[in-house]
């Protein structure tokens, strides 16, 4: 009597072992294919022929930034939600400002959260183009700190006094070949 719980007991350990193994193996086996994936991405990265991406120097990213004046400023807006919106921006000392009214995206900045800005430039009937991608943490200026500064003027009608900067944390580009 006393062997058939410890019975139970073996035969259940041997059933969620290999249920173990058969998950590892199958973990193994999708990180192979990832690596496999991602190497033959950067060999043709590295080729650079038509249709490939390519990596974008952080330099190259600021000088890309620095060129537009519109872009999309990614936010977690009320209840959680993400939020996209296209802005009016520049770039000065290397962070991008934003003039913004009341609202989601000001609050935003005020809380100091972490965002998102794109900003890109693509040609449909070449199939070529770039991307740059910055996250960095949002605030709100003060009136006095953003008078002293060349601000962008929004196209977008009504009264945007709030002034929202970025300073980038990571930046990151690809050209499209």
């Amino acid at each position: 009597m006393s062997s058939t719980p410890i019975g139970a007991v073996l035969g259940l350990g041997r059933r969620v072992m290999g249920e173990a193994i058969g998950n590892a193996r199958g973990s193994l086996e999708a990180i192979a294919c990832a690596v496999t994936d991602r190497r033959e991405l950067c060999e043709q990265e590295a080729a650079g022929g038509v249709g490939d991406l390519q990596r974008l120097s952080v330099a190259t990213c600021l000088e890309l930034l620095g060129s537009g004046t519109i872009g999309r400023l990614a936010y977690v807006a009320r209840a959680g939600a993400p939020d996209i919106v296209p802005v009016n921006y520049v770039l000065r000392d290397g962070a991008i400002l934003i003039r913004s009214g009341p609202g989601p995206k000001l609050q935003a900045a005020e809380r100091r959260e972490t965002v998102g800005f794109e900003v890109d430039e693509l040609d449909p009937g070449t199939h070529t183009g770039w991307s740059v991608v910055v996250t960095g943490r949002a605030e709100r200026l003060t009136f006095a700190a953003a008078d002293r500064l060349d601000l962008p003027v929004p196209w977008v009608n009504g009264v945007r006094r709030h002034t929202l900067r970025i300073q980038p944390r990571h930046i990151e580009g690809r050209r499209l070949l």
